[in-house]
């Protein structure tokens, strides 16, 4: 038994804790080392960073920096945690909509509003595609706010504007912000998760934040990853879409489904008002029809269809897409 006194008291087992927690940081700054200045993509499908992984995945220390394209994230040993998934697939899955990005980029400069933005993949990846882009991003969440933040500052990133706030359809208001321990899965909407806290998050409208500007010399983006409150968020940007035509990123859920007002028939309304269609991520039209077809059929453990495309009819952003 290794003991020892401290204050007149018997301490049992701090040698071996004490030990077994340098161990840790010891491995952590092993696998930092391995990965480092490397694109994480590099080990995709690499037997040996498989292997390595699942070996020291629980006992990593500290979050780990990640090379990815042409930028770097601090990835999460948390799996709650959604950059932790770059550690684990050593890939960010929206390979089509990074796609369609690239095309677009060839052609204009963006100018995105990442709503929803977690870890700030999207924003940081258009702002690594050009410096005279331009990215506004949206993060309820105040802890993962601070990650983003962590994430701009690693990149120096200037072009990017972060803010803490809820987008929706009123400004200024207190919106009770559900948490969850996973934290891809927080939302204003719904909570049918295992909630770790409710705070309230003041809110405001991609239309009052883009009042008095103009974009004649971008192709506007909207990233809407807010877990059922996507119609909210597009209610309070009417004036923005009907300005500049955006591209519309967004997934669609069972949630949307069960807003009394901001739901799917929300969304049929708006297409035919603004002249816009949903493109799948086969870049093919596809109907409201389909995409509520797929949303039936999914089983009581999923929730959404992936990614879909808004784009309006004629529009400079059609034109490109028709080509990718």
């Amino acid at each position: 038994m290794v003991e020892r006194l401290v204050a007149n008291e018997k301490v049992e087992g701090s040698i071996p804790f004490a030990r077994s927690i340098n161990m840790f940081k010891v491995i952590t700054s092993i696998f930092q080392k391995y990965i480092d200045a490397r694109d994480i993509r590099q080990f995709k499908k690499n037997f040996f960073y498989y292997i390595f992984f699942r070996l020291i995945r629980k006992k990593l220390t500290s979050k780990i920096k990640i090379k990815i394209y042409d930028f770097y994230v601090f990835a999460s040993a948390n799996k709650k945690k959604m950059s932790h998934s770059l550690l684990r697939k050593c890939d960010f899955e929206d390979t089509q909509e990074i796609k369609l990005i690239d095309s677009i980029s060839k052609n204009f400069l963006i100018y995105l509003f990442d709503c929803g933005s977690n870890f700030g993949f999207y924003s940081l990846y258009i702002a690594s595609k050009n410096k005279d882009n331009k990215v506004v991003a949206f993060e309820a969440s105040p802890s993962t706010f601070l990650e983003m933040q962590e994430n701009i500052e690693l990149n120096n990133f200037v072009s990017i504007k972060i803010n803490n706030l809820a987008v929706s359809n009123n400004e200024n208001l207190k919106l009770t912000f559900n948490e969850s321990e996973n934290d891809w899965e927080s939302s204003i909407s719904h909570s049918d998760f295992e909630n770790k806290s409710k705070i309230f998050i003041k809110s405001t409208t991609l239309d009052a934040v883009t009042k008095k500007q103009v974009f004649d010399d971008y192709a506007v983006v909207i990233k809407l990853d807010v877990e059922g409150h996507e119609m909210n968020v597009m209610d309070g940007s009417l004036s923005l879409i009907k300005k500049c035509s955006p591209l519309i990123i967004l997934e669609f859920s069972k949630f949307i489904k069960k807003d009394k007002y901001y739901n799917f028939s929300y969304l049929e309304n708006f297409l035919v008002k603004f002249d816009y269609e949903i493109y799948n991520t086969k870049f093919q039209i596809t109907s409201l029809e389909k995409v509520l077809t797929e949303i039936n059929k999914l089983p009581n453990n999923m929730y959404g269809i992936g990614n879909n495309f808004l784009i309006k009819k004629g529009s400079k952003i059609e034109k490109i897409i028709k080509n990718v």
